[in-house]
């Protein structure tokens, strides 16, 4: 989580919490679950307006959450402007913080991801240049 330090954790109810508490603005709006191969889970922003990507190390893919049916229902980019820096994202790829903390858990208990949740591969943003 943004401005602590890494731990290791056993029980998701800790994960739980810490999610919970982030906001989308401020000193606590991202946080990073990983496993042991390096793959890993992330959020950025909170309660309403969360974005959450998946690396998946391995496959050397990097996805980014969306719904089917947006929760929002307005049209555009926006803006999520956190710790992390600016990520700016679709409609359909903001997530409420009970979707972030479902796909947590699955991710942390190496099950299947909820299904109201798909996965846009995103692993072009790792491949470009950075800009000078």
């Amino acid at each position: 989580m943004e401005n602590k330090e890494p731990v290791k954790v056993e029980n998701f109810s800790r994960i739980e919490k810490y999610l919970r508490s982030l906001k989308s603005y401020g000193p606590c709006s991202y946080a990073i679950l990983e496993n042991g191969d390096g793959s890993y889970i992330q959020v950025a922003g909170g309660r309403v307006t969360c974005v959450l990507e998946l690396r998946e190390k391995q496959e050397g893919r990097h996805l980014r959450a969306y719904l089917p049916i947006p929760h929002v229902c307005y049209t555009g980019e926006q803006t999520v402007m956190c710790g992390a820096g600016n990520i700016t994202m679709q409609p359909d790829e903001i997530l409420f913080i009970d979707d972030v903390v479902s796909a947590f858990r699955a991710f942390f208990e190496q099950t299947s991801f909820p299904s109201n949740i798909k996965w846009r591969d995103m692993s072009h943003v790792l491949d470009a240049p950075s800009p000078p």
